[in-house]
């Protein structure tokens, strides 16, 4: 670990003494964030100055729309891998998001070496910093997150924002405490075509709602990401950084770039990593904030490598009546099925998201919502008409789509980043803001929660812990653990 910042140093620096969070979880001990930095007055006209954790794929996609938006400045960049911080590195992505990658390619050839950093906390120290890209590995999304909101530093941070349910509290905390604005990477929000349905489905247009379905879908059987042997770490790789809090382990690729997500470790599966994006509009739209109980039953050993996340699996979420929709007395039904085994892949449109209502029903993906209705009488020979006059339950079938290049995916993307930056010069909410998503997330990690153990889990919304029973008078020791981590010593999570 790079010790050139030193806890003596670190806490020296008083107007940074709210950063110290992050150091004293590293030091082995964990300590309150009490003091607040003043934050640096970023005026109308002026730019940001902005800083990158986590230099992988979709940390410099996002740091591209920063760039894009000519509102931000440059400032640092920080990567455990020395391959990530190298101008070959950040040439090719660039070059993945054409006219976007430009002015970041600009910022970075005036970037000086000695801003191109591997301990993140160089960029919490920075004062000069207003906001923070976390674009790290889900298990390095917390630690970082908090430790820039205790330094008065404004975040955007990727989804899904928590390794876990605890996480996502301690983060939504700190934000609420050091008056952060923060953002998550859930930029579906942004689509036209989905607010436009959202809107349709809010204002009636389905009826009565009584169940939610998403999905995801792909094959990679039989090998999924095979079983290459233990290696040695990488040249310019920190290890021991890149597993923080995770269990240490031998280095193994299949758990570095990329498929890391696909270990408990460090990651969430499916459920966390696609399907919070589909779980987040589901969830939106409905107003809906904290399951009931839910149950997950997973398949595994189809796939011949050695994930832990799994195969296959299918989740059912009791939602009590919601705020925005209309739906039963007892609320309404969620699923999520998602299989790795069979069906074409989420980027072949092999994912969704369906509402189900009393006059018919809605399918919706990033480029199209589609409606279904019902008839008023399936079985009449002569069709039967409402009091519209029409055979329909809905007045119209519809079917809207973007275009078919992902453009609207990508300008999303842009709007979102552009969306938090107008967020952070009038310190209003942003659209998908950590309070929000920490609803939705916390429902995906619930998922997972029951799948590993084994049963269904009664989610008391009050008190954030899971239960035996529908009363909620039991609680359930075995997964309230799994609420949590055990964190690797000297990587513990700030107190807030």
């Amino acid at each position: 670990m790079n010790n050139a910042l030193t806890r003596r140093r670190f806490l020296k620096n008083s107007t940074l003494a709210a950063g110290a969070v992050a150091l004293a979880a590293h030091s082995g001990r964990a300590q309150d964030a009490t003091a607040k930095a003043p934050r640096r007055t970023v005026g109308p006209n002026e730019k940001f100055n902005i800083a990158l954790i986590g230099c992988g794929g979709m940390g410099c996609y996002k740091l591209s729309n920063f760039m894009a938006s000519n509102q931000c400045n440059l400032v640092a960049v920080c990567d455990v891998d020395d391959s990530h911080l190298t101008d070959e590195h950040f040439q090719k992505t660039a070059d993945g998001v054409k006219d976007a990658g430009e002015p970041m390619k600009a910022a970075l050839a005036a970037l000086p070496k000695e801003a191109r950093v591997k301990d993140y906390r160089k960029v919490i120290d920075n004062k000069n910093i207003d906001i923070v890209i976390v674009g790290t590995p889900d298990h390095w999304h917390a630690t970082p997150m908090i430790a820039a909101v205790a330094a008065n530093k404004d975040v955007y941070c990727e989804k899904p924002c928590c390794h876990n349910v605890r996480e996502g509290r301690a983060m939504l905390d700190a934000a609420k405490k050091f008056g952060a604005i923060v953002q998550v990477g859930t930029h579906q929000r942004e689509i036209p075509l989905i607010q436009e349905a959202r809107k349709f489905i809010q204002e009636g247009g389905l009826g009565i709602i009584s169940q939610t379905n998403t999905y995801t879908y792909g094959n990679e059987t039989p090998a999924g990401m095979g079983n290459d042997p233990d290696s040695a770490v990488p040249p310019g790789v920190d290890y021991n950084m890149w597993l923080g809090a995770a269990p240490e382990r031998p280095f193994n690729k299949r758990r570095f770039h990329n498929t890391w997500r696909w270990y408990f470790d460090y990651g969430c599966g499916m459920v966390g990593d696609w399907n919070v994006h589909l779980q987040d509009i589901i969830m939106w739209t409905m107003g809906a904030k904290s399951p009931i109980s839910v149950l997950c039953v997973p398949d595994f050993g189809i796939i011949e490598d050695d994930r832990t996340t799994p195969d296959a699996m299918q989740a059912m979420y009791e939602f009590p009546t919601p705020e925005s929709v209309k739906t039963g007395k007892k609320g309404f039904i969620q699923t999520y099925t998602m299989r790795k085994v069979s069906g074409r892949p989420w980027d072949a449109d092999g994912y969704g998201m369906d509402f189900y209502g009393t006059n018919g029903m809605i399918h919706l993906t990033r480029k199209v919502w589609k409606t279904d209705p019902d008839k008023w009488d399936w079985k009449a020979q002569t069709p039967k008409k409402g009091e519209n006059g029409s055979e329909w339950r809905i007045a119209w079938t519809r079917e809207q789509k973007n275009r078919e290049d992902g453009g609207a995916d990508q300008v999303a993307h842009q709007k979102h980043v552009e969306n938090f930056l107008a967020c952070v010069r009038d310190r209003k909410p942003p659209l998908a803001n950590i309070e929000s998503h920490y609803y939705s997330v916390a429902a995906c990690h619930l998922a997972n929660v029951s799948l590993r153990v084994g049963r269904q889990i009664f989610w008391d919304a009050q008190k954030e812990i899971c239960c035996t029973d529908r009363d909620l008078k039991n609680p359930d020791q075995e997964a309230n653990k799994l609420l949590a981590r055990e964190y690797r010593q000297g990587f513990e999570l700030p107190k807030v």
